[in-house]
């Protein structure tokens, strides 16, 4: 028996080899070690609501310069997370090595499903491990106060289980999972409810009045039961509407002023103290003395009338972070020294090559699988929207990255599939022919 008979005979006993190797590898490569003497920072905004749940039980203070109350800053789920995992570890050095090591563990977890996840999104095991073994060769940042990695991970199966409920014709099991990964992920990433509104769009327009008859309970009233609670509380607590969060206006005042660079990294040079309540004692005070919502619709209407008024500037700004967002830089300034200097180049080297690669894998999935490729470029398209609109930074890409690394690695694939099926097969069963009929 060939190898590849060997393969083809025991499919799923090799997946699963492949998916633990790709497992201890990621892992061995994200490893973190146990510090005695570190705890968990106090800066970060996701830690400091953590923080507020663990000591006072309350979903508050997220902001550095001052405590400004009860906020809805920030979606609910990773925050909980983290102060879950606070009360059972404490929040010292063990707390923060449990946070690292979840994370270390959800990202590996993730890489090992690569193979799967290709496969389902009609592109095949094989790309996914080419994807998977150059994500870590690559080694692109994990931080650890950042959801992008457990969202990523919750997209991705979200966008196996869509491809999967494309070809149904009736709600399933898998159509409820949906549902509830769509509710879940929308109170870990909001930003991602553009894409699921393009999805039910597109069921709405394929199958008309089926899918209010057969999948308007999994696919709608579902998700929106998992979200009404944290809105519920939203209201009682603020006296308004705010879905998951409150945070689009500052953000984009922050971003969008008289002094604002395209990214985080070069507005740190006094234009975020001056404007970004985590540094700003003075914008908290706002806080505390408008409200939380109101103090963000004050700033998203600053944000629009600047925009109104400064165009130019402003599409300058947009370009730079679309370029950004595509082309990560290391210290976001933008220059080339930053593309081609010492800092992160393998890692920027590797994302380069597989964005690149990306564009020819999104036609070959188009013509092997359109549904897929819809599935994977309504991610790509939609979900950076947003992003272009507010400082950049790298880490923002994260949710979706997965995704580039899986059609970069298609061409891949696709040619490494023609060169054993015209040559290195063939080779062998030429040699095997000849041996059998001496």
């Amino acid at each position: 028996m060939n190898p590849k008979e060997l393969i083809a005979s025991h499919p799923k006993r090799f997946r699963l080899i492949v998916c633990t190797f790709l497992f201890i590898a990621a892992l061995a490569r994200y490893w973190v070690s146990y510090d005695p003497a570190a705890s968990a920072p106090i800066g970060s905004e996701t830690y400091r609501i953590a923080y507020s749940l663990y000591d006072h039980g309350q979903f508050a203070n997220p902001f550095r310069a001052i405590q400004t109350g009860p906020s809805a800053h920030l979606a609910p789920v990773f925050p909980s997370l983290l102060a879950g995992l606070m009360m059972i570890f404490g929040k010292q050095s063990t707390g923060l090595y449990a946070i690292q090591l979840a994370a270390v563990l959800t990202l590996s977890l993730q890489l090992s499903l690569y193979p799967l996840f290709t496969r389902a999104l009609g592109m095949g095991s094989l790309t996914g491990v080419i994807g998977a073994a150059a994500w870590i060769l690559a080694k692109p940042e994990l931080i650890y106060a950042w959801e992008a990695f457990y969202a990523s991970l919750v997209l991705a199966g979200a966008c196996c289980l869509y491809r999967r409920q494309m070809d149904l014709q009736g709600p399933t099991g898998s159509t409820w999972l949906l549902g509830c990964l769509m509710g879940l992920l929308t109170l870990m990433l909001p930003s991602i409810l553009p894409v699921f509104c393009l999805w039910l769009a597109w069921e709405v327009w394929q199958r008309r009045v089926v899918f209010f008859k057969r999948f308007l309970v999994p696919l709608i009233v579902l998700p929106a039961l998992i979200v009404v609670p944290w809105t519920v509380r939203n209201y009682l607590v603020f006296h308004r509407f705010i879905l998951v969060r409150d945070d689009l206006g500052l953000e984009l005042a922050v971003s969008n002023n008289d002094c604002a660079q395209f990214s985080t990294e070069r507005n740190q040079a006094g234009c975020f103290q001056r404007n970004h309540p985590n540094a700003s004692v003075s914008e908290g005070k706002r806080i505390i003395d408008l409200g939380e919502p109101d103090y963000n619709q004050l700033r998203l209407r600053e944000a629009l009338d600047w925009i109104k008024s400064h165009p130019r500037q402003f599409a300058w700004l947009t370009t730079c972070r679309f370029i950004a967002w595509w082309i990560p830089t290391d210290i976001g300034k933008g220059s080339f020294a930053d593309y081609a200097g010492p800092g992160r180049l393998l890692e920027r080297s590797v994302i380069y090559l597989m964005t690149l690669l990306s564009i020819p894998g999104l036609v070959i999935l188009w013509r092997r699988d359109f549904k897929s490729a819809v599935v994977c470029a309504s991610c790509l398209v939609v979900f950076p929207i947003l992003y272009y609109l507010v400082q950049y930074s790298d880490r923002y890409r994260d949710p979706v990255l997965w995704l580039t690394f899986q059609l970069g690695a298609l061409p891949i694939s696709d040619l490494s599939h023609r060169f054993f099926s015209r040559y290195a097969w063939g080779s062998f069963r030429s040699r095997a022919r000849v041996d059998t009929i001496r």
